[in-house]
């Protein structure tokens, strides 16, 4: 019966380690309102972006779909349209970091957000 549970216990680990390997194998596929291509951060139209058609430089960053994503805000202050779709993925940030983007917060100003950004590894 020992060696029962031995073979039972190897035959697990194997498929446990071809399961990973075959899992990291697999392609990324993109989300579906990821356009295939990232903005990066230090994009020199970043500032005229933000206050196109709006005096605000107010920013919201938030987790969508497992990446940070900035939006530009209106005059009273809610998020209007995505500017920045980042390479930062959230499950890999700490998790206080992790938390407070998946709730959302505000940032005032380009350089605000750009040293945030920074700070969260983008």
């Amino acid at each position: 019966m020992r060696k029962v549970w031995l073979c039972v216990f190897y035959a697990v680990c194997i498929f446990t380690i071809v399961f990973s390997l075959f899992w990291m194998a697999l392609p990324k596929l993109p989300f579906p309102a990821d356009s295939g291509t990232e903005t990066p951060a230090s994009e020199p139209g970043l500032a005229a972006q933000g206050r196109a058609g709006q005096g605000s430089t107010d920013f919201y960053l938030c987790d969508e779909g497992g990446r940070v994503v900035v939006y530009t805000c209106t005059e009273n202050g809610l998020p209007d349209k995505r500017l920045l779709r980042t390479g930062i993925y959230v499950n890999l940030l700490p998790e206080a970091d992790a938390v407070r983007l998946k709730q959302g917060f505000y940032v005032s100003g380009e350089t605000a957000l750009r040293a945030q950004l920074e700070d969260l590894g983008g």
